[in-house]
């Protein structure tokens, strides 16, 4: 069976206000002088407000629950994105995350490289065991392989069980793990730097929830 991926509709929170407009750029260069394995940053969501934007509203909510961030979508065909505010280049991001209700065909992961809501590279999986890479690039969303769908693995495992995802952002070198297991890796060059950001998509079936927790960033 395959799995399409779906132009999805947005909510971008930002973390200070919904328009990716007003979002502050850091530099990110301090780490070109660092060694690989070098922690950047991590956020256990334990700190409230820490950076990350939230919002509760009938189509969906971003918040802090259970000792982490939890995305819930809960209309059809629509993506939830938050972000934290600080910048990477080169970066490696992991991260713990489960379904907490709804159907297992979501979407759910991390991205890298984020300028706004029409340009980053996103890295997903779902509960029911597809992965992509995909760019979105002045809006135009792409995935990164040749057949133009979502990919099955048995390394993702099925229903309300954590994930532990790995998505790696290096030069124009673009990758996805899940559970240590090497499942995509791509080339492309559109975007060196951005910010590091949580997205969480239903399709057709709404009321998807997802709680992210154990957030690490590395220096691949």
């Amino acid at each position: 069976m395959k799995r399409t991926i779906t132009v999805f509709s947005i909510l971008l929170i930002g973390f200070t206000a919904l328009s990716a407009c007003s979002l502050v750029k850091k530099t990110p260069s301090a780490q070109l002088t660092l060694a690989p394995g070098t922690l950047l940053d991590s956020d256990d969501f334990s700190i409230i407000p820490n950076g990350w934007g939230t919002i509760d509203r009938s189509g969906g909510e971003i918040a802090y629950e259970y000792e982490g961030m939890t995305i819930t979508v809960n209309t059809p065909n629509f993506s939830f994105i938050t972000v934290d505010g600080k910048n990477f280049n080169d970066s490696r991001i992991e991260i713990d995350a489960v379904l907490l209700e709804g159907p297992s065909n979501d979407n759910f992961g991390v991205i890298c490289r984020f300028k706004d809501f029409e340009n980053y590279y996103a890295f997903v999986i779902s509960h029911d065991g597809y992965f992509g890479i995909y760019k979105v690039l002045d809006g135009v969303m792409t995935l990164g392989n040749d057949t133009g769908n979502l990919d099955f693995s048995d390394a993702i495992r099925k229903g309300g069980v954590v994930n532990h995802i790995t998505a790696t952002c290096q030069q124009d070198i673009l990758s996805i793990s899940v559970n240590d297991t090497l499942l995509s890796q791509i080339q492309d060059s559109s975007f060196t730097e951005g910010q590091i950001g949580l997205i969480t998509s239903a399709y057709s079936d709404p009321g998807v929830k997802v709680l992210f927790d154990n957030l690490e960033i590395y220096q691949p």
